[in-house]
């Protein structure tokens, strides 16, 4: 009967974890991006290697109390194992749920990672309409209530009396079964251990999303100890410098000289989201269009991440996005970060950090005060009678001209937040939500830079605008896709010594920093990721971007675009050369990251 029992209760664990996956795929489809159907099936046989590993580390409290209930005359199985039912259960439906539903808006497989977003469940729950939280808090009770009753089902109300010497010797019978329980677990008998390589198998990343268990996938990366300098030690440090050659000098000369002062009070907005896809054009975006026109546009640049906590991290500190890890999480490496603030505090500048949502959210205060931000303001700052966006203070409560700092000269930062999910704004001059959520913050942007251009200010003023990362712009398209990674920064402002500028040079996000600083005649040599676009020698070397999600990194090159998978480690569409290349950079990253935390 105890054996009975624990092949069934393992056959269950297997059934849910494979019905899972069957929902994940019907309700993600859009996301499949041409998948054919037969790799989408074989995700179910491929994806069993770790449902077996999850459904063996699941048994092992089961297998304890069979050996224990030897010892006793009658035992209460049943009654001992619901509370542990109810706990599992409770795992890994909401593993299965947060998977199922953020796949679609992230395109990768969340993990103990994300857990940062959980800790402000306002924040991580904003996007998203309150009667969808409650049926899906409500789906997901029903979800764990009907695990635990199928569970139960399966499970004897008692176990016979084991004072019998067939009892004895099948008691002696779980020690085989504890060696293949551990053989189940680990994965393998090889030198591997049980990891989510394990179940990649397709060129299609929808598959092999598909496969993972996320279960698995969730624990193993909470228990994973993440030693960011043996991340990706594929070769050595001399090989990694001979390869990256003069990829990341810092280049201070200046082909073009775009400031009329070396000292400009300058204004950088930070727009939520606004992908060249979705933003460069005249019916999203007609103020952002018209200030091209009169300023300096960036129109090759690439966002460095996917999210704002890797995209500030970027733009502020020149740091490219890591493929897995965020580094603002992570108060030993952020106070050893550089960044512009710090650099132009040290030449005199005011610094200050606006944001009209929490600032708390994803330890962006920590970062911001880290990183040399004096005044750090959030939407404690505003009248709680203002807070009426899902996310905070709408825009055009924060587009205001109290982001300029009475002191002089000043670095002032602002982060906008009205244009994300649910794209629920006081604003209606598109049919298209997401559309008009991003015209709302145009036209905000725009009455912004008006009310500047007519103050005194406006002559010795520096306005530059980035987004903090793309986004999607079609349906179905994943955030890997490079043309989402497309962004543009736009200079204006009184300041500029030159008008209708297109620089057409390929770059990145992080390379705002070095080149705004040069131009300033402000040290670059403390941002070891970021160039300077403008500098004479740029040219010269062959340009390249990347763009970092989750365990993927895109790398741009005026040739076309490669995918690196950070799991499989390897590049599609293959190419030797590029492959070295991308991992020697990874390597430097995270080797340069991990340094951050010894300093």
């Amino acid at each position: 009967m105890r054996f009975r029992f624990l092949l069934r209760f393992f056959a269950v664990l297997l059934i849910l974890f494979v019905v899972q996956k069957v929902v994940f795929m019907l309700y993600n489809m859009g996301m499949a991006d041409g998948a054919p159907f037969l790799s989408c099936l074989a995700a179910l046989w491929h994806g069993l290697r770790l449902d077996v590993a999850t459904a063996c580390y699941l048994v092992i409290i089961p297998t304890v109390v069979l050996i224990v209930s030897f010892f006793f005359q009658r035992f209460p199985l049943r009654r001992v194992l619901v509370p542990y039912y109810v706990l599992i259960a409770t795992v890994f439906m909401l593993a299965f749920a947060v998977d199922l539903v953020l796949y679609s808006y992230w395109g990768s497989k969340p993990d103990a990672n994300d857990l940062i977003y959980a800790a402000k469940p306002r924040e991580a729950l904003a996007g998203l309409p309150i009667w969808f939280t409650i049926i899906g808090f409500a789906i997901l009770a029903l979800l764990v209530w009907g695990c635990v009753m199928l569970m139960r089902w399966v499970t004897p109300r008692t176990l016979p009396p084991a004072n019998s010497l067939r009892s004895r010797l099948v008691a002696l019978l779980f020690i085989p079964v504890g060696g293949l329980i551990f053989l189940g677990m680990r994965g393998s008998v090889t030198e591997s251990t049980a990891n989510p390589s394990f179940v990649y198998f397709s060129p299609h990343a929808f598959c092999n999303h598909a496969a993972l268990n996320p279960t698995f996938n969730m624990f193993h990366s909470l228990f994973k100890v993440q030693d960011l300098a043996a991340e990706f030690d594929i070769m050595s440090s001399d090989e990694v410098q001979a390869t990256l050659g003069d990829s990341y000098i810092p280049d201070r000369t200046l082909d073009i000289n775009l400031l009329r002062t070396s000292r400009p009070n300058v204004l950088l907005i930070i727009w939520e989201g606004a992908g060249s896809g979705m933003v460069d054009n005249d019916t999203v975006a007609p103020n952002l269009q018209s200030l091209k026109r009169e300023g300096v546009f960036f129109s090759r640049c690439f966002a460095n991440s996917y999210r704002t906590d890797r995209g500030l991290v970027a733009v502020l500190s020149g740091w490219l996005g890591l493929p897995t890890a965020t580094v603002m999480k992570r108060p030993d490496l952020c106070r050893n970060l550089p960044s512009v603030a710090s650099s132009l505090a040290a030449e005199g500048y005011h610094t200050r950090m606006t944001f009209g949502g929490d600032i708390d959210y994803t330890n962006m205060r920590m970062y911001f005060m880290e990183t040399g931000f004096a005044d750090v303001r959030g939407s404690e700052t505003y009248p709680s009678a203002l807070y009426t966006g899902a996310w905070g203070v709408p825009d055009h409560y924060v587009l205001t001209s109290d982001l300029i700092p009475h002191e002089r000269p000043f670095f002032s930062t602002v982060l906008t937040l009205s244009s994300h999910e649910p794209w629920d704004v006081d604003y209606h001059r598109l049919a298209d939500n997401r559309q008009n959520a991003f015209a709302y913050t145009d036209s905000c942007i725009g009455v912004l830079v008006d009310s500047l251009r007519r103050q005194p200010l406006w002559d010795s003023m520096l306005v530059v605008i980035v987004p903090d990362h793309g986004c999607t712009f079609r349906p179905g398209q994943a955030p890997a896709d490079t043309a989402v990674a497309a962004i543009p920064i736009l200079w204006t402002g009184g300041a500029l010594a030159v008008h209708g500028m297109v620089v057409d040079r390929l770059m990145n996000q992080t390379d705002l920093v070095a080149t705004l600083l040069a131009q300033m005649q402000v040290d670059i040599t403390p941002f070891p990721f970021s160039r300077n676009v403008l500098g004479s020698s740029y040219n010269e070397r062959v340009p390249f971007a990347v763009h970092a999600v989750k365990n993927h990194m895109n790398l741009i090159t005026p040739q076309g675009a490669w995918a690196y998978d950070c799991v499989s480690r390897t590049l599609a569409p293959a190419d030797t050369s590029r492959q070295h290349f991308a991992e020697a950079l990874l390597q430097h990253l995270y080797t340069t990251t991990a340094a951050l935390s010894s300093r």
